[in-house]
């Protein structure tokens, strides 16, 4: 009977898995509960009830502890009242094991908790901009792009060898029968000294750009949906003038950054439309490879944003993510690509939108 329980188990992991990777995130939790008796052969229902309730205090406590330092804020300044309403935002709970100890007098429980990740973003989302300034205006310029062409060099070495010698004699003389006799010895001690030195050149790697569609999109759905006015650099190149996309795109396949005159001409022109804030950010995608796990097609981008304050004449850095790696996995390669461009587009806004809530600004 406890085979086929724990292989009934089995068999719901993966359905369990799929669903809370599209609603929720899973996390453990366990806690030992000491008792004085116990009668029977099991814990009462109090018993059981203050075990999962402790183990769902330490879930949450492991969840929090994945938070970056600007998410980790805003939560300290609404923990008590999310707390207090623990239920809303921890919407299932599973016992993966429980054990008595009669030894030691402890019962343990084990759990696994879905975590409802939108209401909790959406709840300190709320906080952040009762605490300031509401629906502030973002624009963003993110490049996907991926390697084009690599060029490596050779290591060059250089040695230097240097001989040195040295010349030693030695001599007698002496006389024979009225006759002098001079007998000489030499002998040589050589020296070699080596050196040198071994020259590294940097690799030159030039990028082509990819089809940001994606990546705008899941930008935009996330900074929206926490509050962000959201709006398309194209529109502020139509109404304000500034750098054009294309200028943006020829800089960036052989740089990281922007050039000092195109990013002044960028910030200029979407202060002039009224832009609070201006986000820039390269997304490079990788080689494809076989995910060991689920043998799918594999491909990880690595993405690196900031975000600056442009509201006065000074821009001021308010936001920096990356770089970061994420992965993305499907039946092909370009299928993969994308899944992975989305998941690191969100997960940069996720950031941004932390670090800007932590600020008061949304």
């Amino acid at each position: 009977m406890k085979v086929r329980s724990f292989l009934s188990v089995l068999l719901l992991i993966p359905i369990m898995l799929f669903s809370i990777a599209v609603s929720a995130t899973e996390i453990h939790g366990k806690a030992d509960v000491p008792y004085k008796s116990m009668f029977g052969s099991s814990p009462s229902a109090a018993m059981r009830q203050e075990a999962i309730e402790e183990a769902k205090k330490n879930a949450w406590n492991r969840y929090t502890s994945t938070f970056n330092p600007a998410k980790l804020a805003s939560y300290k300044s609404a923990e008590q009242e999310i707390l207090s309403n623990i239920d809303e935002f921890i919407i299932d709970i599973s016992i993966v094991d429980e054990f008595v100890n009669k030894d030691s007098k402890v019962f343990t429980v084990a759990i696994r908790a879905s975590i409802n990740e939108a209401a909790l973003n959406s709840k300190l989302n709320s906080n952040a901009a009762s605490s300031g300034a509401g629906g502030e205006m973002i624009s963003f310029i993110f490049m996907a792009r991926e390697v084009a062409s690599l060029k490596e060099f050779d290591a060059r070495r250089t040695d230097v060898r240097m001989d040195e010698s040295d010349l030693k004699a030695s001599g007698s003389s002496g006389m024979q029968g009225g006759n002098a006799t001079v007998s000489e010895q030499t002998a040589t001690i050589a020296q070699t000294t080596t050196g040198g030195s071994t020259l590294r050149k940097a690799n030159e790697v030039a990028y082509q750009a990819r089809s940001s569609a994606d990546v705008d999109t899941a930008l935009t759905e996330t900074l929206s949906a926490y509050g962000f006015d959201v709006v398309g650099y194209p529109d502020v190149v139509a109404n304000c003038g500034g750098a054009d996309p294309s200028v943006i795109e020829s800089e960036f396949s052989s740089t990281d950054e922007m050039s000092v005159q195109t990013r002044k001409s960028t910030i200029d022109a979407a202060r002039s439309c009224g832009v609070n804030y201006m986000a820039v950010g390269t997304l490079d995608i990788g080689l494809s490879d076989i995910d060991p796990v689920t043998g799918s097609q594999r491909v990880f981008v690595s993405v690196r944003s900031q975000v600056w304050d442009i509201a006065q004449r000074l821009p001021r850095r308010v936001s920096s993510v990356g770089p970061v790696q994420y992965q993305g996995l499907g039946p092909d390669a370009t299928v993969a690509m994308r899944n992975a461009l989305v998941e690191a587009s969100r997960q940069s806004a996720m950031t941004i939108v932390d670090q800007l809530n932590a600020r008061g600004v949304r």
